[in-house]
């Protein structure tokens, strides 16, 4: 047996936590230790079967309410071997706000853009999405909706990015996480929020891009990643994407969020009725892996 591990971190909220289904290994939630900034309070109700930390498959979940600060969870997943496919816990978040959903389509106010570097201004397109990142060598790029933020056919790592969705459709956000080579998953953000490194010569060697909220149903995920060794994997909203070993760094990203055909619109979608669905992924790379002994 392989135990993958990451951390995931929580804001004070109500929250659902769910397994992803489809057979896959079961997962552990207890808490990371943290320092004082992440010393939230934690209450918490629990479908029978679970032991408050266990979910094991669909019918199983976490109700979560987390008080006063943030707290950091260890997330953990029981693979039976080296190579299974990593489960991804579902954090759903429960929305008091009623008026969210009568202003479903209303244009959400803009995040504030990443500080370019000194002579290198960065202009954010004003509509979709617009993607932010640090190269090798070339240092803070900006790409468009549906343009390529990095080199696809050059094996130089994109090591770190954020998303920018200046009229973002109110409703529905755009959560986004990456494993580094060494270190794991690092926390899921949302619009707005840098992911990876800078300048610190970091492989990322996995990325998930996931379409939050009550409206993502509206919605469709279009794009590409590229790895190094010329691999590309297409985007697929909660799907975790690497190269075929796991080990090869990003190299590009192309990614566009469009309004969904009737067919991507009707697919089945257990988080339908939720307020706010986040994807997590609970798997880590490098010493992020922890072989159950």
């Amino acid at each position: 047996m392989e135990i993958s591990n990451s951390v995931v971190t929580l804001k004070p909220g109500i929250y659902i936590l769910r397994h992803p289904k489809g057979k896959l290994p079961p997962l552990s939630i207890s808490r990371a230790p943290a320092d004082a900034s992440h010393s939230g309070r934690i209450e918490a109700l629990w479908t029978p079967g679970t032991q408050g930390a266990v979910l094991r498959d669909g019918s199983d979940c976490i109700v979560m309410h987390v008080l006063d600060a943030p707290v950091e969870l260890l997330v953990s997943a029981f693979l039976a071997h080296a190579g299974d496919a990593k489960p991804a816990l579902r954090i759903d978040r429960v929305s008091l706000d009623q008026a969210g959903a009568e202003a479903a389509l209303a244009p959400a106010a803009a995040a504030a853009p990443a500080a370019p570097q000194p002579g290198r201004p960065i202009e954010i397109s004003p509509q979709g999405l617009s993607l932010i990142g640090h190269m090798e060598r070339n240092g803070d790029a900006v790409a468009a909706e549906g343009q390529y933020l990095g080199k696809p056919d050059a094996n130089l790592r994109l090591e770190g990015f954020q998303l920018m969705w200046p009229d973002r459709p109110q409703g529905v956000d755009l959560a986004y996480s990456v494993s580094l080579e060494g270190s794991g998953a690092l926390p899921t953000v949302t619009t707005g929020q840098f992911c990876g490194t800078r300048g610190n010569a970091r492989r990322i060697t996995e990325v998930t891009f996931t379409l939050v909220g009550e409206q993502a149903h509206r919605f469709a995920l279009h794009g590409v990643a590229h790895f190094s060794g010329g691999f590309m994997v297409p985007v697929v909203s909660g799907l975790p994407l690497s190269g075929p070993s796991g080990m090869e760094h990003l190299t590009a990203i192309k990614l566009a969020a469009l309004p969904a055909t009737q067919a991507e619109a009707q697919a089945p979608n257990p988080w339908a009725k939720s307020a706010r669905t986040k994807v997590f992924k609970a798997g880590a790379t490098g010493s992020g892996k922890q072989a159950g002994k």
